[in-house]
Order: C-alpha cells, then structure tokens, then sequence
C-alpha cells in the first residue's frame, strides 16, 4: 500500500470513530450498497445495506448523547489495489456512569473497497465479551463460565490465527492460480503452491487437515502427522480407517459424513489417539465448497484440551468430597451421642467390676467394638463442611511406628520404618493422621493377603513456590508407604480417593476419601502410583515446622474420686441419656452434678449458683442445641457474669473450628463425644488445675 492510500484510509477510519462517536447521521452515507456486518450484540450476519442503516440509527437512538472512544490500536492492511481492512482496538465510555463496558476492551473490523473513485465500507464487525452481552443467563454449574474462560480465549486466539491463516492462503491461492494460467499448469506452480499451503498449515499452533470429499487426506500439518505417529507424507491419500482404531475412526468418518450432508460446520470433544496415549481435543470441522456450492471436502482443526479435561474432573470430586460432608456432619454427630452413652456406661461398668469378674472380658469386647465404630463416625466427620483438624506438635516417628505396630500386629506382613532422628516434627491433628496412616496401612496389608513388605520411609522436603503439587512455599516432610501387593489398575487409579468406592465386598469406600480429605485439611498433598502386580506407593507431603521434637512418652492419667471430692458440675445437653451419663461419670469421680437441656437454663441455674454463695467449679455444654440456645451463646453470656467461669465445651461434631480454637470463644477446654470416664476425669483436672 501506497503512502497516499493508508493516509486515505487511516483518515476514513479516524472520521469513521467521529461520526460514530458524535451521533453523526452521515455515517450511513460511507456503506457500499454491497454491504454484509455484524454487531456485537446480534448473532446473525446482516447482508442488506439497508437494514445496516437502520441498526446504526437505532444504536444512536438508544445513545443520543455523544460518546468517547478510546483509541488503543489500530492495524490496516492492504488485501489489493482495491481492498483494505482495518482492525481497531478501544474502549466505549458511554455517556452516564459505567462499570462495566468502559473496563472491557472492543474489537471493530472495517473493509474497505474503493468503488469507482472513492472507498467505501463493504464489511464491519464489532465484537465484545459475550457475557456482556447475554448478561443473566443462568449454567447448570457454579464458576463454569471461569472454567472455560480461559479455553474460550484460547479458542478465540486459535481463530483468528486460523482465520488469518486462511486469508493468506486464500491469497496465495489466487496468486499462485493465476500463475498456473499463465504458464499453463506448469509442475513449478503446483510445487510452490503446495509448499505455500504446507508452511502456512505447518505453523499453525493446532492440529489441522484437509480432506477430500471422499474422507481421503489432501494435507495435513506436522502437530497432526506427530499426534497419528506417522509422517505427514505418508498420511497423503490415507483415510482415519488406515491411521486410527476402528472405534474411533468410525466416529471420526461419522462426523465427517454428517458435516459433508448438512453443509454446516460441527464443534465437539473428542478423543484422539496419540504416541503419548489418548488425548481430548476440542475439533472444529468445516465444509469445503467448490465453484458450484457443492461440498469438496472438509478442513479440521483441533486444540488439545486435556489439561482442561483434569483443573474439571478434580472440581468434580471437590464438589463430591463436599456434598458428602453435609450428610456426614449430621450423621456422625448423633452418632457420637449414641456411643457416648454406650462407651460412657461401659466405662462405669468395668469400674465397679473386678477384671476377674466373668461379665468383664465381655464390656471389654464392648468396648473395643465400641472404638471401632467411633473411628467410622471419625471418618465421617472428616467430610463434615467447616471443620479443621485440632493441630499440636507431634512426632512423625512416633505416629508411624504406633500405627504400624497396631495394624499389622498379628498380621504376616512385615513393617520396615525408615525415618531417621534428622525428620522434623509436624504441627497436626495426632488422631487424623492416625488415621491416615491406618487407613494406608490396612489397604496395603489387603493387597498382601499372602505376606509381605511394607516400608515406611520419610525425609525432610523445601517446595518451592512453583511445584506440581500447588502447595505454597516452605518446609515438608515427604512420607511414602511403599507395599509388594497386588497393584492398583489405572483406571481404578483415577477413582481410588473418591467418596464410596472400593473394590473389596465389604469395604466401605471412606477409608481413602477420608484419607484425601485430611491430609488437604492439614495443607498437604497425597499422590498414589502403582504397576499392577508389583505393589503400590503412597506418597504424602505435609508442612513441618522445620525442626525435630525430642521423642516423647504419651502419659496414662489415671484418676479416682479422691481426686475431686466436694466440687460441683453443671451439665447442659440435650439429650437426656447424656445427662444422666455424664451425672453417672461425675459422682463416680466425686462431683456434684447439676443438669440442664439448653443454654437458656444454664445461664440462670450458673447466675444462681453464684448468687447463692456456692458457685458451680465449672460448666460442661454441649456445642449445639436443635431449636435452643447452644453452648457459644450460653458461654459468652455466663463469660459476662462471672469472666473466671471455668466452661468446657463438648460436641458430637468434633471437628468443629471451635473445637479446634475453643479458647477464642470463652472455654477453658474442649472434649469430643464419645468418650469415656478416665478423658472425662482428665479435661476436669486440666480446666480446674490452674484455677
């Protein structure tokens, strides 16, 4: 282009934005009577001069008042003598307030032709954010627009790029044609023409084909002859039959059919088998037409979305791992006021009997059945919305070498533990890694039904803040639990931590989702690998504190009624049975005990107490109340009448955040039911020791 012709055009294009911006009806008067566009706002393409016209008059009916644009870019290019475009990027500041459409940036493409002595507009398009323009449309679910933003912007980019690519090779077509004419088909032109077409394709940033109208490949680029494992040469002439499994080379001629049929081109997902295994790719397919309107063939591209497919299926089993903790916390709740009362009366039982007693192996075998079903309501809890783990520095040494010996005591596989002195401590919930670590250990003793090896090893770990796991900076410790079993297959692999799948009869699918929700819980990561009859590895990474703790013996508090003659207990719960269980464990240790079913009622009976010169030495509350007041109102109110009140909270749900941080909230400590009356005991004498 000539430096006459781009000033020309640049001031068309510049007088274009004024008479827009002003309101200026002779803007109309610069559309060819050969005119095609459309807006932003439409979905259809206009093709009648005239009924541009009156769009551009009802836009400026709708905006009266002049606007300002705010020019950002602006490209012009000449397509002929003839031909230019312009594409121009900028920002509409309508004239009232607007947070919305002054943020977000326009595109306008105008063609110009020069029809006899002067140029006119023969195409525009304007184009904006569609969630601008179809402002309140509802998806089926939550943030999908976010997860697809970033594959629509993709799409976009790939074409345009696609579309560029096509405007050059339409060009080099026409050139290259009329140079076929004029030197009569000549081998040379075929040669350059194919060569053209090949550089144009090969560097495209997707895959991308032609096929006849046969569904035999014309040309093909060098991502599609990687992607099919063979060269791009040999793939010339071949059909999806000769270069991919049947399964999918029926559907890919299926699609191919129906395209050739409607004359429409056709979006969708589709599997691709490639050298690195199969792949998604998101595939557009257009029909090509010849000088007729008849189909010729068709042209493909697809992007490779597999990575996409993934940042979903782990949203999935969020969303999964969530729906399941609203079920979870109500049913884990009273099913620990069950076991409180069973475990509860067990342990008052085995007090008043001697371990010679013949009914005295038998609340034992109680007992233990008894823990066993509150480690179930553990893992329950352990989906429960809003609860965090109750954290204290713990030994990693100690945690491993405790639950290897448990699990596999009296089973024929043999534990190795390989963490040395140098291990850091880490800041946790002791019984929730407890359980991880038996719910690892019992998988891996399953899948050695005949003996043997598991190890367990660790070592000290700095992430920096890119890493494949996500996790932020710092220090960790990497825990893997390695096992000779039986393997996992890879597409049980994908389902391993999900909520109720397992393949054993009569497993239970919670132990390795609870497994998966704790360690995320406690800023971790937990990963698995496995080769099927090889045996499988766990690894874990948590953050640690970034130093060791000297080895430390869990010390056995044993307590008798001596120990509290004469002091008084308020007991607040709902329900009954806990009542009469907790005044059974209280007296038994030498309390008084006064009960109570909601927050209301203990806050006059401790106002009372007080009053009355004989003040209760401390307050047992149950967290939650149905239908009442429940024991973080009852606190703060007790709090302002006495601030030395001595207030323990308990709760079925035991991972409640204030369970875990029971001191921001007034209490003195904190015991999770069920439990029995040697903890009872204990939570007494630490929330009275300092009084």
């Amino acid at each position: 282009m000539n430096a006459n012709d781009y000033q020309e055009i640049r001031h068309l294009f510049d007088e274009y934005l004024r008479m827009y911006a002003s309101r200026d009806d002779r803007l109309t008067t610069c559309f060819s009577n050969d005119f095609s566009g459309f807006t932003g706002g439409g979905d259809f393409l206009v093709k009648d001069r005239e009924e541009w016209v009156a769009i551009t008059r009802q836009d400026f009916a709708q905006v009266k008042d002049p606007l300002r644009i705010e020019l950002k870019d602006l490209a012009i290019q000449s397509l002929s003598d003839t031909i230019a475009v312009t594409t121009g990027f900028f920002t509409i500041h309508l004239p009232i307030k607007d947070y919305i459409l002054s943020r977000e940036t326009a595109r306008l493409v105008l063609i110009f032709r020069k029809e006899s002595t002067e140029w006119k507009i023969a195409h525009s398009s304007i184009s904006i954010p569609y969630y601008l323009v179809r402002e309140g449309e509802v998806y089926p679910m939550e943030g999908l627009v976010e997860r697809n933003q970033l594959l629509e912007e993709q799409i976009a980019e790939r074409t345009l790029q696609l579309s560029e690519a096509n405007d050059k090779l339409r060009q080099t077509n026409e050139k290259l044609a009329r140079e076929v004419e004029e030197h009569k088909h000549t081998e040379l032109a075929n040669t350059r023409l194919l060569l053209q077409q090949r550089a144009i394709l090969d560097n495209l940033p997707m895959i991308a084909w032609l096929k006849d109208s046969e569904g035999r490949l014309a040309m093909v680029n060098e991502p599609y002859a990687e992607a099919c494992g063979h060269a791009a040469d040999d793939c010339i002439g071949k059909t999806d039959l000769e270069l991919f499994p049947l399964e999918m080379a029926t559907s890919y001629i299926a699609d191919d059919r129906e395209v050739c049929t409607t004359g429409r081109k056709r979006q969708l997902e589709e599997q691709v088998a490639t050298p690195d295994g199969t792949k998604w790719h998101l595939t557009y397919k257009t029909p090509l037409f010849d000088e007729l309107g008849r189909v010729a063939g068709i042209m493909g591209i697809a992007l490779d979305i597999s990575d996409l497919k993934e940042h979903e299926k782990e949203e999935l089993r969020v969303q999964k791992l969530e729906s399941l903790g609203v079920l979870a916390g109500g049913i884990a709740h009273d099913f620990n006021n069950i076991l409180t009362g069973i475990m509860g009366n067990i342990s008052l039982a085995k007090i008043s009997l001697d371990d010679t007693h013949t009914s005295y192996k038998a609340l034992v075998g109680a007992e233990k059945a008894s823990v066993r079903a509150t480690e179930l309501a553990r893992q329950l809890l352990t989906f429960a919305r809003g609860g965090e783990p109750v954290k204290k520095v713990v030994s990693l040494q100690h945690l491993a070498n405790e639950s290897l010996s448990l699990v596999l005591h009296g089973s024929n596989v043999r534990g190795v533990v390989d963490i040395p002195d140098s291990i850091h401590a880490i800041e946790a919930d002791e019984g929730q890694i407890s359980q991880v670590f038996h719910n690892i250990i019992i998988n891996a003793t399953q899948a050695m039904p005949g003996g043997g090896l598991l190890t367990v090893s660790a070592r000290n770990e700095t992430l920096a803040g890119r890493n494949t796991m996500a996790l932020p900076p710092g220090p960790y410790i990497c825990l893997t639990f390695t096992d000779e079993g039986c393997g996992i297959s890879d597409t049980d692999l994908e389902k391993i931590f999900d909520p109720y799948f397992t393949t054993k009869v009569s497993g239970n699918g919670l132990g390795l989702a609870s497994t998966h929700s704790i360690i995320s819980r406690h800023g971790g990561y937990i990963s698995v690998s496995s080769l099927v009859d090889k045996g499988a590895t766990f690894t874990i990474h948590l953050p640690s504190i970034g130093e060791t703790l000297p080895k430390c013996q869990t010390e056995f508090v044993t307590q008798t009624s001596k120990d509290h003659r004469g002091g008084s207990i308020l007991v607040m719960d709902d329900e009954e049975m806990i009542r009469e269980l907790a005044t059974g464990m209280l007296e038994e240790i030498g309390y008084h005990v006064t009960t109570c079913g909601a927050g209301s009622e203990a806050i006059r009976y401790y106002e009372a107490a007080k009053e009355s010169g004989s003040p209760f030495s401390a307050v047992i509350m149950d967290l939650t109340i149905p239908g009442g007041m429940g024991g973080r109102e009852a606190a703060e109110k007790i709090l302002d009448i006495d601030p030395a009140a001595r207030l323990i909270v308990s709760s079925g749900y035991s991972n409640d955040p204030i369970m875990s941080d029971y001191r921001t909230y007034g209490f003195t400590g904190a015991i999770a039911k069920p439990y029995r009356i040697n903890e009872l005991a204990e939570i007494l004498r630490s929330a009275l020791s300092d009084h």
